[in-house]
């Protein structure tokens, strides 16, 4: 039976990876702050162990997608990553805790905590909730005496050192593969694919905390995470399976790393643009680090936990339905401009709230980081030449998971420890909103002129010349039709009209018709 037409097999193991891979990611990632707080490690450990991996993830993800690209052989590169990370991040469930020295210290850190709020109840009471349990989370912290560089610490910090950027760099090279495959239908778009993505993410988010809350004997504080590993691990192997059935997309070797960066960078407009995407991914990171774990201070559960993950993931599928449509409508740049007052907006819900319950209804805003993510790549997937499309998501991944991420974790440990989480989420509030005004002004006054990828750019610096000027006829001379292709020969449509070029009456030469 001849296949389905209305079916694209393309696209079909595309939305599988997708769906797949953050089903998987859904499991681990989320929980990870949390189960480093559950391996006893602090706050700042936490922070550092982020920063560095997220670090090391922006030189590893545009790396990757060079070889990808110099190679020719993206598939190859994207299953072997996939395989070394998945190993190496299941290799965390056999992390053995802080040494038990640090266990009767436990019981003295919640007789101290009873201690602080018996004594400070005339002082906490005035203030929010996430106030009061900050100030008892740096007393506790005081307290605990493990050695800072403990074998948990190492063993965590290596793993998720070498495996991060290996994980998420494959994600580039299926996007970059997806924006290939799409540029050749015109009724496709990048949202369509991707927001599988977050179905999947949002959904196992959600069962993969039921299933520890489920499996968990003691209902107290030690929470079961085994479960969820174990479902991680399920997960990828299936994506795995998916990418060997995805056809190449290799569109031939490209130019040198070093070079395709260089030339990528040449672009003040990209640069600016890039800035943005570091800012955002700096407070997104520093957010989704201690977001969780001061849900956990308020005393979420690992379900509410979930559940708020569920909600912020299930917003973005149908704003990824409509993201091509909102940013041709406004562009890049609004697009993107509109993110700062998004998470300005989230952060301030986060350092008001003294029930974990509210923030499963902020989070519903949360979701607009799907128009975040979807300007972000499709900016540089037209920014860049077909040779360089593996290195220029590459770069975009690694500058806000890998750059922005390991900036915001590295600022924002210190600040949760000293100020605790209201202090950190309405400085976050503060510098959103900076970001969003340095942003405007350094894309109007430097940016802006020769980029052609929104409505407000005047069209004497972006209109797309048909033919060259060498070519240009002269005026009065006629044209009598003809084909009109791109560089790699892609038939556009023909020229249709023929009329007289004249520069009294305005008339123009360069009517197209698809």
């Amino acid at each position: 039976m001849p296949p389905c037409d209305c079916v694209d097999r393309d696209l079909l193991v595309v939305k599988a990876i997708f769906f797949f891979f953050f089903s998987g990611m859904a499991c681990v990632s989320p929980y990870m702050s949390i189960y480093m707080r559950h391996l006893g490690l602090r706050p700042s450990q936490t922070g550092v162990i982020t920063a560095t991996k997220n670090f090391m993830s922006a030189l590893i993800k545009p790396l990757l997608g060079s070889i990808a690209d110099k190679s020719g052989r993206p598939k190859v590169v994207a299953i072997l990553t996939v395989l070394a990370a998945t190993a190496l991040h299941f290799s965390l469930m056999f992390v053995p805790p802080v040494p038990s020295s640090a266990a009767p210290q436990t019981t003295r850190q919640q007789e101290r905590r009873r201690l602080e709020e018996d004594n400070h109840t005339k002082t906490t009471c005035s203030l929010p909730v996430g106030v009061g349990r900050a100030m008892d989370l740096r007393g506790v912290d005081d307290a605990h005496t493990q050695p800072w560089f403990s074998l948990t610490f190492w063993l965590v910090f290596w793993v998720m050192f070498t495996s991060h950027g290996a994980q998420w760099s494959s994600t580039s090279q299926v996007e970059a593969a997806t924006y290939q495959i799409i540029k050749k239908k015109d009724d496709s778009t990048f949202g369509r694919q991707r927001l599988w993505g977050s179905m999947g993410f949002g959904l196992f988010s959600l069962l993969s905390a039921v299933a520890m809350d489920t499996f968990t004997d003691d209902p107290g504080n030690k929470t079961d995470y085994s479960v969820t590993f174990y479902m991680f691990l399920a997960f990828m192997l299936v994506s795995l399976g998916f990418l060997f059935f995805l056809d190449d997309w290799s569109t031939g070797p490209s130019v040198a790393f070093l070079e395709g960066v260089s030339e990528l960078l040449s672009h003040l407009h990209l640069v600016i643009f890039l800035f943005a995407v570091l800012l955002l991914g700096a407070y997104d990171g520093a957010g989704d680090t201690f977001m969780y774990w001061h849900l956990k201070d308020l005393g979420a559960s690992q379900t509410v936990i979930g559940i708020n993950m569920f909600v912020r993931t299930v917003v973005e599928v149908p704003l990824f339905l409509v993201s091509g449509w909102f940013i041709d409508k406004i562009g890049h740049v609004w697009a993107l401009q509109l993110s700062f007052v998004v998470f300005a907006l989230n952060f301030l819900g986060y350092s008001l709230i003294g029930n974990p319950w509210w923030a499963v209804l902020i989070d519903v805003i949360h979701g607009y980081q799907a128009i975040t993510w979807t300007a972000a790549t499709s900016y540089a997937s037209v920014s860049a030449r077909d040779d360089l499309q593996a290195v220029a998501q590459g770069i975009v991944s690694a500058t806000f998971y890998g750059l922005g991420y390991g900036v915001g974790n590295l600022v924002s440990g210190p600040v949760f420890h000293h100020y605790g989480a209201v202090g950190l989420f309405r400085s976050l509030t503060v510098c959103c909103l900076v970001g969003f005004v340095l942003f405007y002004l350094l894309y109007r006054c430097y940016g802006k002129r020769g980029v052609c990828t929104d409505p407000d750019t005047e069209e004497e610096d972006t209109a797309p010349m048909l033919v060259s000027a060498a070519v240009m006829p002269k005026p009065g001379a006629f044209l009598h039709g003809g084909s009109v292709t791109t560089e790699a020969g892609e038939t556009l449509g023909s020229l249709r009209i023929v009329r007289p070029q004249s520069k009294q009456d305005g008339n123009e030469i360069r009517q197209f018709s698809p």
